[in-house]
């Protein structure tokens, strides 16, 4: 039996411990205490809602996923191809467990979407980097992911917006306007079961 649950201070003790404590997008310059998360993570449901959402699968930790809207996240107008549009949300990274980390990454991006889209966020983005054509499917995944495979988002629906070197940041509109949100994520979960491209990107 599989669950998805929001990411609020609820279920923040289920994550890893490294998400748990990891303040890299929320902050600018790292070190940063512990406690620093749990203050952002408070401050993020009262402006946002939930901020991420995790997976568990017959009681083990599949996988978790965080996003919210820029103001949020001050790392990404720092990163190369940034900063990130003040209308889009951002998925900053995703965390995965051991088993079937390409399902999971899928399901984790396209339940993300589907929030997104049920809140009225006007368009989704997210840093990805280009792979050569021969890194293996499987050297694209790691547990821990802040750049994603450019394939895999444009597989999602994801278009490039502007490049600095390797990485690309990639935005997906929501609010489109030949499609209600329920089918363009419908249709994107469709491609990738057609196609099973290579899901994610690890990176360090």
């Amino acid at each position: 039996m599989s669950r998805i649950l929001a990411v609020t201070d609820a279920v923040a003790g289920q994550l890893p411990e490294c998400c748990g404590d990891c303040v890299f997008w929320q902050r600018t310059r790292t070190p940063a205490k512990a406690s620093a998360k749990r203050r952002w993570a408070r401050t993020a449901v009262r402006r946002f809602g939930p901020w991420g959402r995790v997976l568990h699968e017959q009681g083990v930790f599949r996988g978790m996923i965080q996003y919210g809207p820029r103001a949020l996240f001050p790392r990404t107008r720092m990163m190369p191809a940034g900063p990130a549009s003040a209308d889009a949300a951002i998925v900053t990274c995703v965390y995965l467990g051991e088993v079937d980390r390409a399902g999971t990454c899928e399901r984790l991006f396209l339940e993300a979407l589907a929030d997104l889209q049920g809140r009225g966020i006007a368009a989704v983005e997210a840093f990805g980097i280009n792979y050569p054509d021969d890194v293996p499917t499987d050297d694209r995944f790691g547990a821990h992911h802040t750049l994603f495979d450019r394939t895999f988002l444009g597989h999602l629906g994801f278009d490039p917006v502007r490049a600095a070197g390797q990485v690309v940041l990639m935005r997906l509109e929501l609010a489109d306007p030949g499609s209600s949100p329920r089918r363009r994520v419908e249709r994107a979960a469709a491609r990738l079961r057609r196609g099973r491209v290579p899901r994610g990107a690890p990176v360090g």
